[in-house]
């Protein structure tokens, strides 16, 4: 029997695509990047970050660095949707925020830094995709930038 990962947005995603298209978009696509969703209206590119949850009144999550980067530089045609949902999946409700108004309930905690170690042979280092690789350097530039910007 196949597992069904619970924390997967498919569904979420192929509502909202369907939902753009009755509302006149086209070429709507599912896509890993830049954002999840991207479509064309008016001659224009517009992405779409979703945000699924279940919760009925509270929703704390997260976006990347990667997601931030392509809605500050597409502010006007960049939207963060939540899309709230039943415990089956079966209805949505979709709320859009631009950049400027989903900043409002953002916050950067101090940065984590990740580490993968291969219990069965230590000397093997993971490859890495996007991240960086941590050195002191980086983590000195981090912290500084991090502790500066908390006297703001």
């Amino acid at each position: 029997m196949k597992k069904t990962n619970k924390k997967s947005d498919v569904k979420a995603k192929l509502a909202y695509k369907k939902y753009l298209e009755d509302i006149g978009f086209c070429n709507v696509r599912i896509t890993a990047s830049p954002a999840d969703i991207t479509a064309e209206k008016d001659e224009k590119k517009y992405y779409f970050e979703i945000k699924m949850t279940k919760q009925a009144n509270s929703y704390f999550g997260a976006a990347t660095m990667t997601e931030w980067k392509e809605a500050i530089r597409n502010p006007n045609t960049f939207k963060f949707v939540i899309a709230k949902t039943d415990e089956n999946e079966e209805n949505f409700e979709f709320i859009e925020f631009t950049p400027d108004e989903f900043l409002k309930y953002s916050t950067i905690p101090p940065f984590k830094v990740y580490f993968n170690i291969n219990l069965n042979d230590n000397n093997k280092v993971s490859k890495r995709n996007k991240a960086l690789q941590a050195t002191k350097e980086i983590l000195e530039e981090f912290i500084s930038f991090f502790e500066t910007s908390k006297d703001k």
